[in-house]
C-alpha cells in the first residue's frame, strides 16, 4: 500500500525487515523483487506522486569545481524518480569497464561482466526492452553496413536500445500498491543512518516529512539507493555523533564523482558527400530489419583493444549531418503551394542543373541531396580521480540537512586521452578515404572545446571495492564497517565507461535483492 508519511504522527516508529530509501529504478527495481518474499518491505520515497517544488528544492547544492549543472533540474524527486523523464537508452558497459586495466589508476571491478550478465538479462525486462543483444549483426547491421574506418580495427560499431521509455513509478505502481507485505511511504525523507557510539550497524533510520514531521524507521537491513549526489549526502550525514559520516573511516564518502563528459570532437569533409550515410545518422531498427520490434540507436566507439593497448578512457561517437539544400527543389515544393510563384519559378529555372543532379543522384544513390559537414559529437569516459568529490557545505535545507558542494574536477589524463582519440579518428577517417577531419580538441591540458559538460549520469561516490581502504562498499554493495546497510545505483560503480548507466544500475539492483533475499532466507 501507499501511505502519505505527512500524515504519521510525530515520533512514530515504523518496524520492518528491509527499508529501501529512495523510489527511482534502483528502489523500485527492488521493491519488486520483495513483493513475493513474506518479509516486511518499508519504501521511503521522498517526493509524492506528481512534482512538488518545494521536495524538488531539496535537491539544492553548489558547484565549486568545474561547472556543473543544476542539481534540482537533473534529478527528479517523485515516485519513479529521474526515470521521469529519462528517454530510455540503454546499454551494457564493456567487458574493459569492469577490468584493472594497466596506466589507469583505480580502475577495476570486484567481478568481470561476465558475473552480472544473467542479471543483465532480467533488467532487460525490467526496463520494457527487446531480446538481450547489443552487437550490430544482431540488429540486421552486417559488416558490409558499416563504412571504414568503423569497422575496426581502432573504431567499431555499437548499440544503444531503446525502452519505451519505462516510468518505473506510473508502470510499476499498481503491482506495488497491492503488494500485501510491502509499503510506500510517499513525501518522506530519510535525514539520518543512526549507529552505536562506535559506529558499526545501522540501529536506525531516523525519517522526516515537510515541513516539520518525524519519524524513525527500524529494520534489519537498509538500501540506500537515492543517486550518487543523495547517498553521498546521506552517509556524511550519517553515524556516530561528531563523526565524519558512515562507510568513510578512510575519507572516500563523495570521492570519485564521475560523469559522461560530453562535447564536440570535430567536424569531417566527406570526400563523397553522396556516399550512404545512413549508418552514421544510427538510424531505427526499421531500417535495417523490420522484424526487430524495439527501436535502437547505432553509434562508433573506440575498440577495446585499442583502449587497453594505448591505456586511453572510452569514447563514443555520434554523426550529425549538415544537409545541403537544392535551391531548385526547394522552390519547386514551394511552387505547389502557390505563393510567390513568378520567384520561385526563376529560382527553379537557374537551377536546373541543381534538380537534375539531385534526380540523379536519387535513382542511382538513392540520396539526392549531399552532405556538406559532419560533426562528431563525443562522450568520453571519466577516468577516476578522487580529488573529482562531493562535499557537505554550509547551508543547510528545509529539512536541516546540510546541502552538498560539487566538486567537478577533470584530470590531464582526461584530457590526454580525448586529445589522443580524437587524433586518431581524425587520421583514421583521411586513411579510408571517408573525408578530411579537423579535430576541435587542442593539446592544452585545460583548453576543452566550449561545448564541453558534464552530463546527468552522476557516478562513483560511494565505489565498490573488496579492500575498505579503496572502496566505501564491498562486492555485494554492503557499506564496509556494517553489517546491515548497502547501497544501490550508480554509486558504486568504480569506473564510468562510456554506455547509459540506467541497465547496469537495474542489473545491480537485482544482483542485490538476490543476495538480501538470500541473507533473509
Amino acid at each position: 500500500m501507499f501511505v502519505d508519511a505527512r500524515k504519521l504522527p510525530d515520533g512514530t516508529v515504523l518496524e520492518t525487515e528491509v527499508c529501501i530509501v529512495g523510489g527511482g529504478a534502483a528502489g523500485i527495481t527492488m521493491a519488486r523483487e520483495f513483493v513475493q518474499s513474506g518479509f516486511r518491505v518499508a519504501l521511503l520515497e521522498s517526493g509524492g506522486l506528481e512534482a512538488e517544488a518545494e521536495t524538488q528544492d531539496l535537491y539544492d547544492g553548489t558547484s565549486i569545481g568545474r561547472p556543473y549543472q543544476d542539481l534540482t533540474a537533473i534529478r527528479l524527486r517523485w515516485f519513479g524518480g529521474t526515470t521521469n523523464h529519462w528517454e530510455g537508452w540503454c546499454a551494457v558497459m564493456d567487458n574493459l569497464d569492469f577490468e584493472s586495466r594497466d596506466g589507469v589508476r583505480y580502475s577495476g571491478w570486484p567481478f568481470p561482466r561476465k558475473h552480472l550478465e544473467p542479471w543483465y538479462r532480467r533488467a532487460q525486462t525490467v526496463c520494457q526492452l527487446g531480446p538481450f543483444g547489443y552487437g550490430p549483426d544482431e540488429w540486421g547491421i552486417t559488416p558490409a553496413r558499416i563504412p571504414a574506418p568503423f569497422n575496426g580495427p581502432h573504431f567499431i560499431c555499437q548499440v544503444l536500445q531503446k525502452s519505451p521509455p519505462t516510468r518505473f513509478g506510473e508502470v510499476y505502481r499498481e503491482s506495488l500498491r497491492k503488494a500485501p507485505r510491502l509499503t510506500v511511504y510517499l513525501n518522506a525523507n530519510a535525514l539520518r543512518f543512526v549507529t552505536g557510539r562506535q559506529g558499526g550497524d545501522v540501529q536506525r533510520l531516523d525519517a522526516g516529512a515537510l515541513p516539520h514531521g518525524r519519524f524513525t524507521v527500524k529494520a534489519k537491513i537498509y538500501v540506500l539507493a537515492t543517486g550518487a549526489v543523495e547517498n553521498t549526502r546521506l552517509l556524511l550525514s550519517s553515524g556516530a555523533e561528531g563523526g565524519n559520516g558512515l562507510g568513510n573511516d578512510n575519507d572516500l564518502v563523495g570521492r570519485f564523482f564521475a560523469v559522461h563528459v560530453e562535447y564536440v570532437g570535430g567536424v569531417i569533409a566527406p570526400a563523397d558527400p553522396y556516399i550512404d550515410f545512413q549508418m552514421l545518422n544510427g538510424d531505427s531498427a526499421d531500417t535495417f530489419k523490420r522484424d526487430v520490434p524495439r527501436e535502437f540507436v547505432s553509434y562508433f566507439a573506440l575498440s577495446e583493444a585499442t583502449r587497453a593497448r594505448e591505456r586511453l578512457p572510452g569514447m563514443r561517437i555520434r554523426m550529425h549531418q549538415d544537409v545541403g539544400k537544392v535551391a531548385g527543389l526547394e522552390a519547386l515544393k514551394r511552387l505547389q503551394a502557390h505563393q510567390d510563384v513568378m520567384k520561385d519559378l526563376g529560382i527553379l529555372m537557374r537551377d536546373l542543373g541543381g534538380v537534375a543532379s539531385y534526380g540523379w543522384h536519387r535513382m542511382t544513390r538513392g540520396k539526392g541531396v549531399p552532405v556538406n559537414a559532419i560533426t562528431m559529437r563525443c562522450t568520453s569516459e571519466q577516468m577516476p580521480d578522487p580529488d573529482s568529490r562531493i562535499t557537505l557545505g554550509k547551508d543547510v535545507d528545509a529539512l536541516g540537512l546540510r546541502k552538498v558542494a560539487v566538486d567537478w574536477r577533470l584530470s590531464a589524463a582526461d584530457k590526454r586521452g580525448a586529445v589522443f582519440n580524437n587524433r586518431l579518428l581524425a587520421r583514421e577517417v583521411g586513411r579510408s578515404g571517408l573525408g578530411r577531419m579537423k579535430t576541435l580538441v587542442s593539446d592544452n591540458d585545460n583548453d576543452w572545446p566550449s561545448d564541453m559538460h558534464g552530463d546527468e549520469h552522476t557516478m562513483g561516490t560511494t565505489r565498490m571495492h573488496r579492500d575498505p581502504k579503496q572502496g566505501v562498499v564491498d562486492a555485494d554493495c554492503r557499506v564496509h564497517g556494517t553489517s546491515n546497510l548497502y547501497v544501490a545505483g550508480s554509486s558504486v560503480f568504480p569506473t564510468t565507461g562510456t554506455a547509459n548507466p540506467t541497465l547496469t544500475i537495474v542489473a545491480l539492483a537485482l544482483r542485490l535483492a538476490d543476495h538480501i533475499k538470500e541473507r533473509l532466507a
